[in-house]
């Protein structure tokens, strides 16, 4: 059977999202797969709804199966965030991706993605040219690429998230040599952050506001997708509350082992957890142009998910193992045509217990992620297990 992959967060389920499940079906005449965060996000955060209420609806959009993203890739940097969706759609067999751009084509994107895997010595040259005038890295990156190809509209093109996601699922297409066709939406919405509504399209950022400060929001999400429960201000009051306290219970040197702590960043982190009163002030206090916003963001979440340096390289090096938050019940051919050798796919209490030792480390995370979820949303303890795949 034919398969195209999705790489999504559905962070609400909106308009654009069931827009690009349809538009990848008339694409390419397949069943969609959705490789879905779970309850924690990449920028960081936990999700608005919990990953098996957005699961249902990616199904009510006519998806045909959503699997979890495993968390140490999906609260990872865009490298990382990429490579290990690759990875699990290569593993598959699935051999076309779509995915959102904003205002580029396919070709330039794939120029980019060129430039970086082949990391020529121009570029590199121009790089550390930039790191030495003291450029932070993204920006340093953004000009270096544009020089290399004689083109300063890619610094725009640079800009935008979207466009950077798919830049980085080009490479890791190209670094895993895997045989998968790009096929790129533009976007409905003016972009991933924006607050302007275009006709019944809205930025997912957007719809989190309007939630958020108890505004109408039910236009911009189909009338299948009403969301059940939220993940409210209240709920991330305590999310933070407990990550501080985390950090503030961690010595330095075990906090160093945690993913992307570099350049005794631990330090900074632990004196303002220690002075500060929340984990708010922490950020702000520990944020500079090397380490932005979204990247400390993610810095403070992983010593309380435990996602450490070791753990994120045995997830990219390792046989991936994912589970199956939810399927077709009308069409399970995805899980009888996958090759078991090359990845597991996680459906029953049984199926975690056959795991690797390798595997099950990083499917602990994804466990422990789901526990702190529900825990701080009231509900009840354990919840991979208990509700295991939905078959819908």
């Amino acid at each position: 059977m034919n398969f195209c992959g999705v790489i999504c967060e559905f962070n609400p389920f909106h308009n654009g999202h069931n827009y690009i499940i349809n538009e990848a079906k008339k694409a390419t005449g397949a069943e969609i797969v959705c490789l879905m965060s779970g309850n924690f996000v990449q920028r960081g955060t936990p999700a608005i709804t919990s990953k098996f209420e957005r699961a249902k609806h990616a199904i009510s959009a006519g998806a045909n199966t959503v699997l979890e993203l495993p968390t140490v890739f999906a609260c990872s940097n865009a490298e990382n965030f990429a490579t290990g969706a690759i990875k699990i759609f290569k593993a598959l067999g699935i051999k076309q991706i779509a995915f959102g751009i904003e205002k580029a084509s396919l070709e330039i994107l794939k120029q980019i993605a060129k430039l970086k895997q082949e990391n020529s010595e121009r570029f590199q040259t121009a790089f550390k040219n930039e790191i030495q005038n003291g450029i932070n890295f993204n920006t340093a990156l953004k000009r270096s690429i544009a020089s290399t190809l004689k083109d300063d509209s890619v610094i725009e093109i640079l800009n935008k998230p979207n466009n950077i996601l798919a830049i980085e699922y080009l490479t890791a297409i190209l670094k895993l040599d895997a045989n998968i066709t790009p096929i790129a939406i533009e976007r409905c919405d003016d972009g991933f952050e924006s607050k302007t509504p275009n006709k019944e399209f809205l930025s997912a950022s957007a719809i989190r506001e309007l939630i958020n400060n108890g505004s109408d929001y039910e236009k911009y999400i189909p009338n299948f997708a009403n969301l059940e429960e939220i993940f409210n201000n209240s709920h991330l009051s305590t999310f933070e509350t407990l990550a501080l306290l985390k950090i503030r219970q961690t010595p330095a040197k075990d906090l160093e082992k945690c993913y992307d702590y570099t350049e005794g960043i631990e330090y900074r982190i632990k004196e303002m957890a220690d002075k500060l009163s929340s984990l708010e002030d922490v950020k702000q206090a520990v944020a500079t142009p090397r380490y932005r916003l979204p990247r400390v963001n993610k810095l403070l979440l992983y010593p309380l998910l435990n996602i450490t340096k070791q753990v994120v390289k045995t997830a990219l090096e390792s046989k991936p193992a994912v589970k199956v938050l939810a399927i077709n019940k009308n069409n399970v051919e995805l899980l009888k045509s996958y090759n078991k050798r090359k990845i597991s796919l996680v459906t029953t209490n049984k199926e975690y217990v056959s795991l690797s030792n390798t595997q099950k480390q990083v499917i602990q995370i994804d466990i422990d992620a789901t526990n702190i979820y529900s825990t701080i949303s009231g509900h009840k303890n354990n919840e991979d297990k208990k509700i295991g795949t939905m078959f819908l």
